[in-house]
């Protein structure tokens, strides 16, 4: 179990009190209207939500929560979403593919490190690294106050560029998808509060463990498609020796 956590303790008060004002909403509106569909209001609060994840243009979204952008001709950036980085929280070292690594999308590409425990990452394209962030190595928090920009991961050169980046989400696509992974938050973090809350709000930094403190990594994994996916040969080596990574981290 987690140490005493002031600001996680402040979230989950938010959380139902969100979730208080909604049932009363719901028992006003019985008494003053008759019954109230519960679906569609879920839907409408799901649809709030999703705007809270940035999602710029010119970016496409791998269903595992990694982005890519075009950066020159065969070229991209890689990084994680908006959504990701929320989701875990602070994040205190990443373990990073080194150049000249082949990655194949769908496969295990990277790894970060919150709270002591190790999560992986999907690669959301196939190609071969060219460049890494160094920047980021040495200062992991950049993908959590900056997640498109000074928060990038890695460069990639792709072979087939349009052909890879086609299935993947970009603008409305994008947006439904979102709209669906928030639909899918409401439900995993309370029946209540997903199916029931008519206002805004929005949890803090970190809100897999709103979902389960103990096994907020297992969450993680979870909406990051990597809880059952095989390393598949194409684990990365740790491409900055001054990090250290943990051999292995076992699962609570």
């Amino acid at each position: 179990m987690f140490s005493h956590d002031p600001y996680m303790a402040k979230s989950l008060e938010y959380l139902v009190g969100l979730a208080t004002l909604g049932l009363f909403i719901v028992f006003w509106r019985w008494v003053n209207g008759g019954p109230i569909d519960v679906v569609e209001h879920a839907k409408a609060f799901a649809g709030q939500l999703s705007e809270w994840f940035r999602m710029p243009q010119g970016v496409s979204f791998h269903p595992g929560h990694a982005w890519v952008r075009r950066e020159a001709p065969g070229i991209v950036a890689i990084g994680m979403d908006d959504f990701a980085q929320q989701l875990v929280g602070p994040i205190s070292a990443f373990r990073l593919p080194a150049p000249g690594t082949t990655l194949r999308e769908g496969t295990r590409a990277w790894a970060l490190e919150a709270d002591t425990k190790q999560i992986d990452m999907l690669a959301p394209a196939t190609g071969t690294i060219v460049e890494v962030n160094e920047e980021l190595l040495k200062r992991p928090d950049l993908v959590n106050s900056d997640p498109y920009g000074r928060g990038w991961l890695v460069k990639m050169r792709v072979p087939n560029l349009s052909e890879a980046l086609a299935p993947l989400n970009a603008g409305a696509r994008a947006k439904a998808w979102m709209d669906n992974v928030s639909r899918q938050l409401t439900a995993a973090m309370s029946p209540e509060l997903g199916q029931l809350c008519q206002d805004g709000g929005m949890p803090v930094a970190g809100f897999a463990r709103s979902i389960d403190e103990e096994h907020w990594d297992e969450v993680a994994r979870t909406f990051l498609l990597t809880r059952d996916v095989a390393a598949d040969g194409l684990e990365p080596q740790a491409h900055d020796a001054s990090v250290s990574f943990p051999a292995d981290t076992a699962r609570a």
